[in-house]
């Protein structure tokens, strides 16, 4: 008898979650392990009131005894941002085949079919270049080698639509691989495409709603600052005044953009391992962000910039060693496959450090809300007897 891994999430901002299953789910018993919602929050006193922890303990309280044990990744209670970024990179180190060799088997594939889509539109792009090429003063603007060019510009416009399909199952891939190294569990690639499967279609669907919603977000908030700021300047003729105004919108939008991003940040964590329908996981990743806005937001802010800076290191060297394969004077072969390679590889970086830290962040967030550890501790007693199911 098969059940779904994951409990029903609770209902309201506040509800107390209901308990899980008894038969065998994803972390042992239920979702995380028998009686996930009925044992003490953390900093609760321990059984017939005795203390959490012995005093002079160098951990934060725990409901579950007198230190907080390490069966995995990370020590189960609630975690530092030292300890989410050591846990990123200690998943690697714990499963690589999974979320470095299957990640990159995702990503690889992508790539593939980008290179392919794109000779679709190569002969379009080479002869838009070529009319270009012939007006006065283009010619420095496009460059000689108009073909390798609209190469280059095909390629990553396909690689934007297949990541697209790409990222969500490489973030999938990660999240299931870390949620079995916090108890000590290492899945096999095959176990890991398993458990995610089921959750492809909600993880593509998510993505490409998100995309969408940025895009017409993006663009009615645009044409409504140009309407704003035009029509300030031409009531007031003050220039000045439409410059702030400006700044001022454009401020308004990137601190709106970083409130949705962390209230949505942990929909991903959320549809892999509690096995709810978009619209119910949607709403249960804002409430587990609710009072956790700043950790959540500097944790990812930061990861994301580690990420980012470390892929731009990997891959500027390779773009470099691209032209100069191809002389240094005109875009070839080289510079193209180059790219390409970097891209592969800063994508990689970014998908594969980021979603872990996402990953670790979703468990953070519950063992403080919810008293998660409580239960991956016991789940991790019971993955230690007994081999992945």
């Amino acid at each position: 008898m098969s059940t779904p891994d994951q409990p029903t999430p609770p209902t309201g901002w506040g509800d107390a979650p209901r308990p899980p299953a008894p038969e065998p789910g994803q972390y042992g018993q239920g979702q995380y392990g028998q009686g996930q919602y009925g044992q003490p929050r953390y900093g609760a006193p321990g059984p017939q009131g005795a203390p959490a922890t012995p005093p002079g303990s160098p951990y934060p309280p725990s409901p579950y005894g007198p230190a907080a044990v390490k069966p995995g990744i990370v020590p189960l209670r609630p975690l530092s941002l030292g300890e989410v970024y050591d846990g990123a990179f200690g998943a690697v180190r714990h499963n690589p085949a999974v979320v470095l060799g299957l990640v990159t088997l995702v990503v690889a594939v992508a790539t593939l079919l980008a290179t392919l889509l794109a000779q679709l539109a190569v002969p379009w792009l080479t002869g838009l270049f070529g009319d270009v090429t012939g007006e006065p003063g283009m010619e420095l603007l496009v460059g000689p080698d108009v073909a390798m060019l609209a190469q280059l510009m095909a390629v990553s416009g396909a690689l934007s639509l297949t990541l697209l399909v790409a990222q969500p199952i490489a973030e999938g891939v990660v999240t299931v691989s870390v949620s079995q190294s916090v108890i000590g569990r290492k899945l096999s690639p095959g176990e890991v495409w398993a458990r995610l499967r089921p959750r492809l279609g909600l993880l593509v669907g998510w993505m490409v709603l998100r995309t969408i919603g940025v895009a017409v977000g993006f663009t009615v908030v645009l044409v409504a600052a140009v309407l704003l700021v035009a029509g300030v300047a031409n009531v007031t003729d003050s220039a000045a005044l439409a410059v702030v105004l400006g700044l001022l919108i454009a401020l308004g939008v990137v601190a709106l953009v970083l409130w949705l991003t962390v209230r949505l940040v942990l929909v991903v964590p959320a549809l892999v391992l509690e096995g709810a329908g978009l619209g119910s996981t949607i709403a249960r990743a804002w409430r587990l962000t609710r009072g956790n806005f700043w950790r959540v937001l500097g944790t990812y802010l930061l990861a994301s910039i580690i990420a980012g800076f470390v892929g731009q290191i990997v891959g500027y060297p390779l773009s470099l060693a691209g032209m100069a394969i191809d002389g240094g004077d005109t875009l070839g072969w080289g510079f193209l496959l180059a790219t390409i390679v970097a891209s592969v590889v800063s994508t990689l970086v970014v998908i594969v450090f980021v979603s872990g830290v996402v990953a670790l962040v979703y468990t953070d967030v519950r063992m403080r809300r919810e008293g998660l550890d409580v239960t991956l501790a016991r789940a991790a007693a019971r993955a230690a007897q007994t081999p992945a199911p």
